[in-house]
């Protein structure tokens, strides 16, 4: 199983303090839907895929300095094969998710926020794969997570259907 894009999430550095991104319009300048909540993403997550062989986790919280910030894994079997970091990242007065991959994280790639009503769009056109990454809330304990983009000129999609683990709520982070 090839999951070099997975999403998930606790990155080690931070370009600017968090803050709550501007709403973003429609091309006719007007805002559209229900601006997602940030903060709903806070909690653990869990996927099973692979009729329960594979399990993908995320978990994000508020770091010590404000930061949305997260970490993700995939265990295949008692197998950990996959350890992303994420944060929410303001740069420049655009919200920015970044992902760094490995167990110490290393140099974080950037997606830019471009949509947050009804869901989180973040793309990085220059970047090889994903080129998308989308968070479509599925009410208050499901998130369906869209990775997309061209991989060696074919496109190709992951989609991870992420419940919240009980017992650990938005409230307890």
């Amino acid at each position: 199983m090839q999951r070099s894009w997975l999403l998930a999430p606790t990155l080690l550095f931070a370009c600017a303090s968090p803050q709550e991104p501007a709403a973003i319009t429609g091309g006719d300048g007007t805002s559209t839907g229900t601006k997602v909540d940030i903060e709903s993403l806070f909690g653990d997550w869990l996927d099973i895929q692979d009729s329960g062989r594979t399990y993908v986790h995320e978990h994000w919280e508020r770091g010590a300095d404000g930061t949305p910030t997260g970490i993700g894994h995939v265990l295949s079997g008692k197998d950990t094969v996959f350890i992303e970091h994420l944060a929410l990242l303001t740069i420049r007065d655009t919200l920015h998710y970044a992902v760094s991959i490995g167990s110490k994280g290393g140099e974080a790639t950037l997606f830019k926020l471009v949509h947050d009503r009804d869901s989180l769009v973040f793309t990085n056109p220059a970047h090889d794969m994903p080129q998308r990454i989308v968070y479509v809330p599925q009410g208050p304990d499901a998130w369906h997570a869209i990775v997309s983009g061209t991989h060696k000129g074919r496109m190709a999609v992951d989609h991870y259907h992420f419940d919240r683990v009980a017992g650990n709520d938005a409230a307890s982070h």
